[in-house]
């Protein structure tokens, strides 16, 4: 990245992300064997890309100087530690492209993921933390929910849930109810 960026070339390495994570998400989606993992595998590559557009496509922006301090007269020597580091920000272009790669790549089977992502929120209701605390299943299902994003076909995601939803509230599966209005909430938003 920081060589592509020496020669303005972040449009191509951006471009090729794209393709990349477009073509990986597609073949996850289109993996039929592998239906009942595809939301995990899904949120594994979604992690491995997050971390990507945060800690290794970033640029480097110049600290300011602290605006508290006396200017001193110029010296040749400049003292070990008294310049500010560069602060590291994520290029939000390559946040955009895996955004668009993820979209894309779930139109490779219309209504399959938005399926197995009310599935797997279901089954996750179900078995609730089993062992994980609040903070961590919460973020389980964040992760979850970041998906549902991604799906054109939000009507099928619906549907499938509320289906489920209604399961679970009626036989009494629910592992949490506070969990179940957190997800609808979120849903709204």
């Amino acid at each position: 990245y920081a060589m592509f960026a020496r020669v303005n070339g972040q449009k191509v390495l951006q471009a090729s992300f794209k393709i990349y994570v477009q073509k990986q998400v597609a073949s996850i989606v289109k993996d039929t064997e592998n239906d009942d993992k595809m939301v995990e595998n899904l949120i594994d590559f979604k992690r491995f890309c997050d971390k990507l557009t945060t800690e290794v496509f970033v640029d480097e922006v110049p600290a300011a100087p602290p605006t508290d301090s006396v200017p001193e007269a110029s010296t040749s020597a400049v003292p070990l530690g008294s310049a500010p580091s560069p602060k590291k920000v994520p290029n939000q272009e390559f946040g955009y492209a895996l955004i668009d790669a993820f979209q894309q790549g779930f139109r490779a089977r219309r209504n399959k993921p938005a399926e197995m992502i009310a599935k797997y929120l279901d089954k996750a209701m179900r078995k609730g933390q089993k062992g994980k605390d609040d903070s961590t299943f919460a973020a389980e299902l964040n992760r979850v929910l970041a998906l549902y994003r991604f799906t054109d076909d939000k009507d099928v995601f619906r549907t499938f849930y509320h289906r489920a939803l209604a399961k679970r509230l009626l036989l009494e599966k629910s592992a949490s109810d506070d969990f179940e209005k957190s997800v609808l909430k979120k849903l709204k938003e």
